[in-house]
């Protein structure tokens, strides 16, 4: 008996054992398979231990030069806000909507967990969900709102881990800057700029409730996108906060009542500075190309520029007007569509449906009101579409949706006929009978005016560009590239590559007083004859017609004469000059031919601007600058223009050649079999590596004299020419201003130098000018190459613009004289030589621009030389079809 029941204690324990076993086994089986689950949900999961392990896209931010934020740039656009800087109001309303128990639980709560659970399946249906702050965190960190047990594994293993690494604080931190909220914005300081146009801290209760009641549905719960149920949200939150006891009945009720605007957020452009948006894109262009996308677009770069913002305010006004005003000189180009009488009355609510969407599409009124009536909300200055009903007197009566106008006589006289072989003028009374261009049912634009009337009105075509830089250090304080940014990006100061015309000139007369000329040097203006080909031959002309005998070389530049310019590049060498102009800083193709001297080549006209600033900076180059430092988001300095000049300088570099070393001084660049006498001495080294570079790079044949001219020992260095041939220009180009083809900007009544350009058929004008401590040029024009306008100038059509700039730009400056250089030399300035000229370089007096030669000036022709196609005894005078036209006064 007793061994039976023995046996059965031992069955019983081997029991028990291999069911320990089994239990230890199945035990370690699901360890190691939790394990596995684990390591499977969690091996790729994010690793954010500390605050600084969470880098998110940042937006960029660009500043003007006295700190006022101007633009940015961003994918994302997250303002991130440290957590002693967002109010707290704003946390707890997000906490108390949100997660009333996040200071209790551990990234999980379960009690949350379970009272949702409860409520779905009472409710048959997920009405309720049980998200912890931290779990939103993860949500939005893992980049996915799927449904799945997956994610909802990830999302709480993320969690805990959040809440193990960081203090509360942090993580509050983390979600009020990560979170979508819609609308474009990451982050609260991100809602409040988009929705408001706020900072964070200026926001009222009212709209940190809306704002607080976004995360778990930013789309269905936009106020923008679907205002009803984002008012209830609001109401939600206000709600909640009170019964947490952190804001009084009388503080929600408050709240319910407050009026405000919602803005519908664009992108990243549309928060930028109008009048700068050409300056923005310019710079937008920079960074990305030396950094790339990702540090441009995510990495929060501030970025500090050289733009001053109320002189760029006045480039942008003076440069749209200018284009508004050609425009109507040119005329009225007719309405834009015509109805029948019997349709009006639908278009005209199309045309309310049109605008309303649009105005919608920007502008909501808070709270929102169904019963609401909207009204158009005309902008001074906005077009807008309209269509002619009635004809009264001399008035013209429209109809703009349901809104009722009048054009009066003073506001469409302008509408001549559209031409641009007859320009019309400014307030003349083109138009006394309306009925003469406008029919009833014509559909035109017309322009709200500050007073409340409306102008007859259409989209300009002329365009226009407008760059200024401080010329001692380069830094650009306006640019405006165009009439409007919104309906073309392209930026004409900075990418249009167009014929200077005979704003090229005074590159060309300073090459000459280097090469020895003077002020009193006597020129023959009078017919003259060069050959540009076999049997063929160029035959330049003035502007006019006329011919002024001996002409003095600095009248030859005052009075804009064209065959004494071509006279003396015949003289110094195209190669020459070529070579010169390099050093000035520009970098576009050269053809070298005779008709360079009138500006034949394209260029842009930044660098134009900055190599007349090289005359103004006493003969220093300096590159056109609109960086002045860069930091990352943690304030580290990444680029600083004291940095040997920075690497964002946005100037289009001279080509350079890498493959062979540049000539040395003991190297003549005619022939490897002709000794060269430069000696090392004689030159500016610097000036002549570089240069050299460029000459060989551009196949250009220059002499030992030429070199040494070009680069001589008495540059100093910095310079790229002397202060005594800058001084001499500048002399020049005053002289242009008081008495020659820029006589219109006298009216600045300050010291001014100058130059106009035109080109030929009148298809570009510029002026580019400059007083002591500012430069600036101006180009109007088409962007096809087409007529601006008959008898159209830079005198009398770029002149006036830089005029009206300069003359806002510098009001209040001192009326200050061009400087003299220290140790410039004694004597008269009318019979000096430029800085640099050698002995044994002087001109001839008459230079008669003997035919033949090899400076070929057949791929050119303009308006001012009038060139006739002849034959004469079989050989022909052509005026070179086979290139671009250009200039002259």
């Amino acid at each position: 008996m007793f061994a039976s029941s023995l046996n059965l204690v031992k069955a019983f324990l081997r029991l028990v054992r291999r069911l320990l076993g089994v239990a230890v086994a199945l035990i370690l089986l699901a360890a190691v398979s939790l394990f596995g689950l684990y390591i499977y949900f969690a091996h790729d999961l994010p690793d954010i231990r500390t605050l600084d392990d969470w880098n998110p896209p940042v937006i960029s931010e660009v500043f003007s030069d006295d700190g006022t934020k101007i633009g940015e740039f961003w994918t994302e656009c997250r303002i991130f806000t440290p957590y002693d800087k967002i109010p707290p109001l704003v946390i707890q309303a997000f906490i108390d909507s949100e997660d009333a128990r996040f200071f209790e639980h551990k990234g999980v709560d379960m009690r949350s967990i379970v009272r949702a659970l409860i409520a779905n399946l009472r409710a048959g249906t997920i009405i309720q969900g049980a998200s912890t702050i931290t779990q939103q965190i993860t949500r939005s960190l893992l980049l996915t709102r799927e449904r799945t047990l997956s994610r909802k594994i990830r999302e709480a293993i993320l969690a805990l881990r959040l809440e193990r690494h960081l203090s509360k604080q942090q993580i509050l931190t983390l979600y009020l800057n990560q979170i979508y909220l819609g609308n474009r914005a990451h982050g609260v300081a991100a809602a409040a700029r988009n929705y408001f146009h706020r900072p964070l801290s200026e926001l009222t209760l009212g709209q940190i409730a809306l704002i607080a009641g976004l995360p778990s549905a930013p789309t269905s719960f936009s106020p923008v996108n679907n205002p009803p149920n984002a008012r209830r949200r609001q109401l939600h939150v206000l709600r909640r906060m009170m019964e947490e006891g952190h804001i009084t009945t009388d503080e929600a009720r408050k709240a319910k009542r407050e009026k405000f605007t919602v803005y519908e957020a664009g992108v990243d452009k549309t928060f930028n500075n109008e009048d700068a948006a050409y300056f923005i894109e310019h710079v937008r262009r920079l960074v990305k190309e030396h950094y790339g996308d990702d540090v441009l677009y995510r990495q929060g770069l501030k970025i500090y520029t050289t733009v001053d913002l109320p002189m760029q305010r006045i480039a942008t006004a003076v440069t749209r007007k200018a284009i508004e005003s050609l425009d109507q000189r040119h005329g009225w180009r007719g309405p834009i569509d015509k109805v029948a009488k019997h349709l009006i009355a639908k278009r005209a609510r199309s045309i309310e449906r049109k605008i309303l969407e649009e105005q919608r599409g920007h502008i909501i009124l808070w709270p929102p009101d169904r019963k609401a009536k909207e009204a158009i909300n005309f902008i001074p200055g906005e077009l807008y579409e309209a269509i002619v009903t009635d004809f009264r007197k001399s008035d013209v009566f429209i109809q703009i949706g349901n809104i009722s106008g009048v054009i009066e006589h003073k506001n469409y006289k302008w509408a001549k006929p559209y031409s641009t072989g007859w320009m019309g003028v400014e307030n003349y009374n083109y138009v006394s009978d309306p009925r003469r261009i406008l029919k009833v049912g014509d559909v035109v634009l017309v322009r709200r005016l500050k007073d409340g009337s409306f102008a007859l009105a259409q989209k300009p075509q002329v365009q226009g560009a407008l760059l200024a830089m401080n010329p001692h250090d380069g830094s650009i304080k306006a640019m405006t590239g165009g009439y409007d940014f919104k309906q073309s990006e392209f930026n004409r100061a900075t990418q249009a590559l167009r014929q200077p015309g005979s704003s090229f000139k005074p590159f060309v007369y300073s090459a000459a007083l280097d090469k020895g000329y003077s002020f009193e040097t006597a020129i023959m203006d009078e017919p003259i004859v060069y050959q540009v080909g076999r049997h063929k031959f160029w035959i330049p002309k003035n502007y006019g017609g006329e011919f002024k005998g001996i002409t003095p070389f600095n009248n030859a530049l005052i009075f804009s004469r064209n065959v004494p310019t071509v006279k003396i590049a015949f003289d110094i060498g195209t190669h020459y000059v070529a070579a010169y102009t390099r050093k000035m800083g520009l970098s576009t193709p050269i053809d070298k031919y005779l008709s360079m001297a009138l500006g034949s080549n394209s260029v842009y006209l930044q660098e134009m601007v900055q190599a007349y600033a090289v005359f103004a900076n006493h003969g220093r180059f300096v590159p056109a600058v609109a960086i002045t430092k860069i930091e990352d988001r943690d304030g580290r300095v990444i680029e600083d223009i004291e940095d040997e000049g920075g690497a964002l300088t946005g100037v289009k570099a001279p080509t350079m050649a890498k493959e062979n070393p540049p000539p040395g001084p003991e190297t003549s660049t005619e022939s490897d079999e002709t000794e060269s006498d430069i000696e090392v001495d004689e030159l500016n080294t610097a000036l002549f590596e570089k240069g050299m570079e460029v000459v060989e790079k551009d196949n250009m044949i220059l002499t030992d004299l030429e070199i040494k001219t070009l680069y001589s020992a008495a540059i100093p260095p910095g310079h790229v020419i002397t202060p005594q041939t800058a001084y001499l220009m500048t002399e020049l180009l005053k002289g242009v201003v008081q008495m020659g083809t820029g006589k219109e900007v006298r009216a600045l009544r300050k010291p001014v130098a100058g130059k106009t350009g035109t080109t030929n058929d009148e298809t570009d004008v510029w002026f580019i000018g400059f007083v002591p401590d500012l430069v600036a040029g101006v180009w109007m024009g088409f962007d096809e190459l087409k007529r601006l306008g008959r008898r159209l100038t830079g005198g009398n059509t770029a002149a006036p613009v830089f005029l009206q700039f300069m003359k806002k730009a510098t009001e209040g400056w001192e009326a200050k004289e061009f400087p003299r250089p220290r140790d410039f030399p004694q004597g008269s300035l009318s019979k000096m030589a430029g800085g640099s000229a050698l002995f044994g370089a002087r001109p001839g007096q008459d230079l008669p621009g003997e035919m033949g030669g090899a400076d070929r000036a057949g791929k050119f022709f303009e308006e001012d030389l009038e060139f006739k196609e002849e034959m004469l005894e079989g050989e022909e005078y052509i005026d070179s079809p086979q290139s671009p036209p250009t200039p002259v006064r």
